[in-house]
């Protein structure tokens, strides 16, 4: 791939900056939104169910009854089991169209322009946030939140807007630290933009209630929406790929990426491919599916978290998993295989899932925050171990793959986490923390098969991780 034209280069600044703008707004207003829309859900179904305990629903309030033998603690598993469908619902819609968009729009932006469909990203979710706003003021249909989610799914949601901002930065920089660090700076400015989100929903809840929480979030995609439109398109027409997207074609390659040995890397094995796609398919897996389910479980007993906890529970959950897993890969890198240090990641994560559906209390899941510290580690050296088997001209049909598979998992865990709780809420709520620990455990073997193979290889010396 060309370098960018040293005209971008110089003036990088002027994509850079307000990029970072637009995706921070973005993902504050999207983490925001979907804690306001799940919290406001579960609200609104107890309300609807169990008129009699309205008094009880107001949203400064923790939503749950602890009183186990009671009346009021049977109507609550109920009100667990009708909102987790729910839920699952709006999963499957903003999922099954995101599976395709992510696929199309990426590559399409070779060709046409990164800016177009960034632009098509940040009006999809706040085309969504603003008809949750109204929906919530005049009271609307509550089940009228899936096809509302069903428009930013199909305008590609925040997955478009990670991928092509990446493909932004690759655009204005050249080639080596630079650009490191600007993706380095844009992935912390997106990290800090879903803390911010899950932070301040709780305190806007509590304060103001739920339609002035989803006004907040859409007021704030608003000002994203205007951000996107001061950004210079950063692809050059010379630089622009003269043929047209091709979906089969696409498709096709990915395909062929697992399935066909590679002449052009006689370093690389299929095996070692088909491994490392399979371990991120299953961890991916299981750190997806809890949040859908996440909000529903803590405001039920025996935690019975406020909307306020939550987010602070959340964002300390969400800051202590990033830092420490960037300082502790950093660091043990200097002793250890990237393959070994995952595996240890995994192991933390397995611990985390497993202490999380067994909590007795929330002491326990303050005590599987911290077993956890290091459970994302494993995912940006699975990406790395991948990357550095891959030759320089195949990189792209890479991590499109790699980006297919995050979309799967996106989709297909939301799906089971929902339909799991639902089921099992009403006997033993923790079941689905289990089964996710369970499909932990098994990217935990696969990673040791990878660990026990990169020992018969010599070709790793000098392999640095991509973050």
């Amino acid at each position: 791939m060309q370098g960018p034209s040293s005209e971008t280069r110089e003036n990088y600044l002027r994509v850079f900056i307000p990029l970072c703008v637009t995706n921070f707004c973005l993902l504050t207003a999207y983490n925001n939104g979907i804690y306001t829309a799940y919290e406001y859900g579960y609200s609104h179904f107890q309300n609807q169910l169990f008129q009699h305990r309205s008094e009880s629903n107001r949203s400064q309030k923790s939503l749950c009854e602890t009183n186990t033998s009671s009346q009021a603690y049977e109507d609550e598993q109920a009100v667990q089991s009708v909102v987790s469908r729910w839920g699952l619902y709006i999963s499957l819609a903003q999922g099954l169209p995101l599976v395709l968009s992510s696929m199309m729009f990426s590559s399409m932006s070779d060709s046409m322009g990164r800016k177009p469909f960034m632009f098509i990203g940040a009006v999809g979710i706040f085309l969504k946030q603003l008809l949750m706003t109204l929906a919530i003021v005049f009271d609307w249909n509550i089940y009228l939140f899936v096809p509302f989610t069903l428009i930013e799914g199909v305008c590609g949601s925040w997955v478009i807007e990670l991928a092509i901002a990446m493909s932004v930065v690759a655009d204005i920089t050249s080639a080596g630290n630079s650009r490191s660090f600007n993706i380095t700076v844009l992935s912390f400015v997106f990290g800090i933009g879903f803390s911010v989100g899950t932070f301040v929903s709780g305190y806007i809840v509590t304060l103001l209630g739920y339609d002035y929480s989803m006004a907040a979030s859409c007021v704030v995609a608003g000002i994203a929406v205007v951000a996107n439109c001061s950004i210079p398109e950063s692809l050059t027409t010379s630089h622009r790929k003269e043929n047209k997207f091709n979906f089969i074609r696409n498709i096709k390659d990915i395909v062929n990426f697992y399935a066909k040995d590679d002449p052009d890397s006689p370093t690389s094995t299929r095996l070692r491919y088909v491994i490392s796609i399979l371990a991120f398919f299953f961890i991916m897996m299981a750190k997806l599916g809890p949040f859908a389910i996440e909000a529903f479980y803590l405001l039920d007993f025996p935690y019975c978290f406020t909307p306020e906890k939550i987010s602070i529970f959340e964002t300390v959950k969400d800051w202590t998993g990033e830092i420490i897993s960037l300082l502790g890969i950093k660091l043990i890198q200097q002793c250890m295989p990237d393959e070994l240090i995952a595996l240890i990641g995994t192991a933390s994560s397995v611990a985390m899932l497993i202490l999380f559906g067994i909590a007795p209390s929330d002491i326990y899941l303050y005590i599987a925050v911290a077993v956890g510290c290091f459970r994302m580690a494993a995912i940006p050296l699975l990406r790395g171990i991948m990357s550095k088997m891959t030759p320089p001209h195949k990189q792209g049909v890479l991590f499109g793959s790699i980006s297919v598979v995050e979309n799967i998992c996106n989709l297909t865990s939301s799906v089971m986490a929902g339909a799991v709780y639902s089921e099992t809420v009403s006997f033993y709520r923790g079941t689905a923390y289990l089964v996710f620990g369970g499909l932990m455990t098994v990217a935990f073997l696969l990673l040791l098969v990878l660990v026990r193979d990169s020992r018969k290889n010599q070709y790793r010396d000098g392999y640095k991780s991509l973050q």
